[in-house]
């Protein structure tokens, strides 16, 4: 059995003012750096055989804060990055309305399924998000690691796993720092918990 502990980045510049990051490599804000400091606190107190990290700098901060509470390095792993949002990369929704109203338009009523120029495909990003978490489980087949990576990344991973449908919108959220507790076992998939950010609200989670 593997256990990933999944951790979403800190708020970054580009969350704050609603910008599509994509795989544009943003830093944390003084907001998003907290953030890092308080889920690698709430994690102090876990058994963590390795640590695995999108490289992208918003991923890669968080994952050094956390690996600085168990002297481990960050691994990092390309695979992890956000999906490339190809030509609206960088760009506000205002924006996207603005220059591109009959795609933003679309967008709005299935967004995967609505091609945009220079992006990488939801099938491809699916592929290469599965293909790292399944490296992952498959070097540390009885211990837990941490991975940090994307809102975009956890999502696809999830939606793939679940056999979801890859273009439609998928039913998750996972907030700056949110924590979620997934575990392979001998090719079975458990959901224990998504979303977690109770470090935020409070010195100590229940």
């Amino acid at each position: 059995m593997t256990r990933l502990l999944l951790v979403r980045h800190g708020q970054s510049e580009w969350n704050a003012t609603g910008r599509i990051q994509g795989q544009v490599d943003i830093g944390l804000d003084e907001k998003g750096t907290h953030q890092a400091q308080r889920v690698a606190d709430r994690l102090a107190g876990e058994t963590v055989a390795a640590i695995y990290s999108s490289p992208l700098q918003r991923a890669r901060v968080t994952a050094d804060a956390i690996a600085a509470r168990f002297n481990l390095p960050v691994n990092a792993d390309a695979r992890l990055m956000e999906y490339d949002f190809g030509v609206i990369s960088g760009s506000t929704w205002t924006d996207v309305v603005e220059n591109h109203p009959e795609f933003a338009e679309r967008w709005l009523e299935d967004p995967w399924v609505v091609p945009v120029e220079g992006s990488e495909g939801r099938r491809n990003f699916a592929a290469r998000v599965v293909s790292a978490v399944q490296d992952i489980s498959a070097r540390h087949p009885a211990e837990q690691v941490v991975v940090v990576a994307h809102g975009g990344t956890f999502g696809v991973y999830l939606t793939a796993m679940l056999g979801l449908d890859l273009n439609r919108r998928h039913p998750f959220h996972f907030g700056n720092t949110s924590l979620s507790l997934v575990e392979v076992r001998d090719g079975t998939f458990h959901i224990h918990y998504l979303n977690n950010t109770c470090h935020l609200l409070n010195d100590r989670c229940s």
